[in-house]
């Protein structure tokens, strides 16, 4: 883990997640490095952020604001790691 200015990242080997609290839109904004063309985005909680400008590292986000959508991330999250 390192705590950067914006974010904080996770790493393996490589930054595999970046982290970005967004308490203000009662969100957690999680940058995975996922093909987002593998995963099936859904309106409101995924999204491919390729050729966006964002802080952190991945081309998918994942919007976490309850507990529903933790739960969802979950495999994601475990993806991204697995596959480091």
């Amino acid at each position: 883990m390192a705590q950067l200015q914006h974010y904080i990242a996770y790493r393996r080997m490589v930054n595999v997640a970046s982290v970005i609290f967004r308490p203000k839109h009662e969100a957690i904004l999680v940058y995975l490095k996922i093909d987002p063309d593998t995963v099936e985005l859904e309106e409101g909680f995924s999204r491919d952020m390729r050729g966006i400008g964002h802080l952190g590292t991945g081309d998918l986000e994942v919007r976490v604001a309850s507990a529903a959508d933790l739960e969802k991330a979950g495999p994601l999250i475990r993806r991204a790691f697995e596959a480091a």
